[in-house]
């Protein structure tokens, strides 16, 4: 019986039903952008996933990563097989080896900093507000060039309409991006941390 929230949500998140709660919370979060826009996701959906890295091992870690950016990029890139097949002629089976290619790619660097931050940094408040804000963007400026770049779905967009867009115009997508990562991690140590982190 499960006797910490750490307990509790571990175990919440076991096997495949996790990695299915993982990815739906993922396909939630393209809700945030245009057109649909509902941008609260941006900073709901990173906070569930700080949550789930805080009680995951490494390994699990990684697959939850893997599993909300597969929904993520699954639901946000959809139009990918359109272009693909319907506007350029390919067969379906390539257009979709094509975009499940490209989700997986995504996907890995999300399940790679799930596995970096919780094989070398401890759960606490320097995790949630620091290292996770900090990772996120990190990770979000990497798949922005490396490889040719996919800055596609980067939460500094999402919130556009909101209090945040102040610092669009000064410091640019990467600073809204640092911004609704950091929120996710005040609202992570809001419903995790100890009494002294809230």
């Amino acid at each position: 019986m499960p006797t910490t929230a750490t307990d509790l949500l571990r175990g919440s998140l076991a096997g495949w039903r996790g990695l299915a709660v993982a990815a739906v919370i993922g396909a939630a979060a393209s809700l945030s952008f245009a057109p649909v826009g509902w941008w609260p996701l941006a900073i709901l959906a990173p906070a569930f996933l700080f949550l789930a890295w805080g009680a995951a091992a490494p390994r699990r870690a990684a697959a939850l990563g893997f599993a909300f950016a597969a929904g993520l990029f699954g639901t946000g890139t959809y139009w990918l097989y359109t272009a693909v097949h319907d506007f350029g002629g390919a067969p379906a089976a390539l257009a979709v080896f094509l975009m499940l290619g490209l989700v997986a790619l995504m996907a890995s660097y999300y399940a790679i900093l799930g596995y970096a931050v919780t094989r070398w940094t401890a759960d606490g408040a320097a995790r949630r507000l620091v290292v996770l804000p900090a990772g996120w963007l990190l990770l979000e400026w990497l798949r922005g060039w490396l490889f040719t770049g996919f800055p596609w779905l980067e939460i500094g967009y999402a919130p556009i309409d909101t209090p945040l867009a102040g610092l669009a115009p000064v410091a640019g997508v990467h600073a809204m991006t640092l911004a609704a990562a950091l929120s996710a991690g005040v609202l992570a140590a809001l419903v995790r941390g100890a009494t002294r982190e809230r």
